[in-house]
């Protein structure tokens, strides 16, 4: 069947933090029907799903690499900060700032001319986690899945494209009080950046030039802060998938931001945690994702210090989304998957986080292997289960 889109089917892998393994189940449910996605956009904990399919895209593949001991030392590899490394006044202002994120949380939003550098400074010091051997953290991983690859290039390999976030480069940027500060990025595949291009030019401190060829593609959460959030997306086309992961995992008070030379200082993907407007604009159907509302003591206040709108507007705006493209006439088929609940239905089986009264930190907790290979076993199980009984009752 012929349409206007580069891709038959998309999935979006939007979220999911530990409880990343219900994506796979539900990629494999797909697979196992004939429905198996041409692309996956993926954000934060999404886009290590994402990473996972290209490395093994046959589902039988793909439940082994999930219980290696490879991925079990990636996800080992994400730490809390040792009380040692963190001053008290460190601690105390993480404390402090999330009060005053919820204080202020439904004031209007103001930002002064040093919010650049203030929110970096903010990001890098507060986050609460880090990742050992951060440059390689992936390495290991993708050595394994390529050396278990039977052939170069493999016909079931869906595209992938992963959401991030930036800060601006530019001086103007940085000094001029009420410009938009903040960018989605879009690291896309070839399909999609013949759409979308932005040129970057490396080590420039000028703003990236919109290619006068392709349309450009415009961040659908602009329109919530305007002032914080640029108009266009920046689209790469030459791009590590390593990197892009990092970087949309890269979110507020988790991970650091981190530096990739094209861009700057890039953040996590939560920008557009659930890019149903690309997704829609991409492919003829769409498989996303029913999403739990976000806590207003923590996550939302969060969301909004940082990006400058309220999350859980740009969810209602995301369930309620329906597309037609009115220059072709054709309308993108939107599947919502039931896995709003995948946080309690999952709360066992991702790695626990817990909070040290006498150090005041949140320190994460580590289970063994073979724990942690029960815990994938039941997220990959849930995806599954709920993508098949979807497919059952409407497709």
């Amino acid at each position: 069947m012929k349409t206007a889109y580069p891709y038959e089917r998309v999935q979006l892998f939007s979220g999911g933090g530990s409880r990343f393994g219900y994506y796979l189940g539900s990629y494999a449910a797909l697979v196992e029907h004939d429905l198996k996605p041409g692309l996956i956009i993926g954000t934060c904990g999404g886009s290590l799903s994402a990473l996972l399919v290209q490395l093994a895209p046959d589902p039988v593949a793909l439940k082994q690499l999930i219980e290696s001991h490879a991925l079990y030392k990636v996800i080992g590899n994400i730490t809390h900060v040792a009380p040692d490394e963190v001053s008290m006044r460190h601690k105390w202002r993480y404390a402090s700032q999330a009060f005053n994120r919820w204080r202020t949380s439904h004031l209007s939003m103001r930002q002064s001319a040093n919010m650049h550098a203030d929110l970096l400074d903010e990001l890098q010091h507060l986050a609460m986690f880090r990742i050992t051997n951060d440059d390689q953290w992936l390495d290991e991983l993708i050595h394994l899945a390529n050396t278990n690859k039977q052939t170069v290039i493999d016909p079931m390999t869906p595209d992938i494209a992963i959401i991030a976030s930036r800060l601006y480069q530019g001086q103007a940027a940085q000094t001029a009080l009420g410009q938009p500060q903040l960018q989605e990025v879009l690291f896309a595949p070839l399909p999609l950046a013949h759409r979308y291009r932005t040129q970057l030019i490396p080590n420039s401190t000028t703003e990236p030039t919109a290619c006068t060829t392709f349309d450009k593609l415009i961040s659908p959460v602009n329109t919530l802060a305007r002032t914080r959030i640029h108009q266009n997306v920046a689209v790469l086309q030459e791009w590590e998938i390593a990197t892009a992961v990092r970087a949309s995992m890269s979110d507020m008070y988790y991970l650091p931001p981190i530096h990739i030379r094209e861009l700057g200082w890039c953040l996590g993907g939560v920008i557009n945690l659930t890019p149903i407007e690309l997704a829609a604009a991409t492919g003829h159907t769409v498989f996303a994702e029913t999403k739990a509302g976000y806590d207003r003591w923590l996550a939302a206040p969060a969301i909004r210090h940082v990006f400058g709108f309220d999350p859980n507007v740009r969810l209602a705006q995301v369930h309620q989304y329906q597309h037609r493209d009115g220059a072709s006439g054709f309308t993108s088929q939107i599947h919502w998957l039931p896995f709003s609940d995948n946080a309690a239905q999952l709360v066992r089986q991702q790695v626990r986080k817990r909070l040290n009264m006498k150090t005041a930190m949140m320190e994460l907790v580590h289970s063994s292997h073979d724990t942690f290979v029960r815990q994938m076993q039941a997220q990959w199980d849930y995806g599954y289960k709920r993508t098949v009984s979807y497919i059952q009752q409407h497709l």
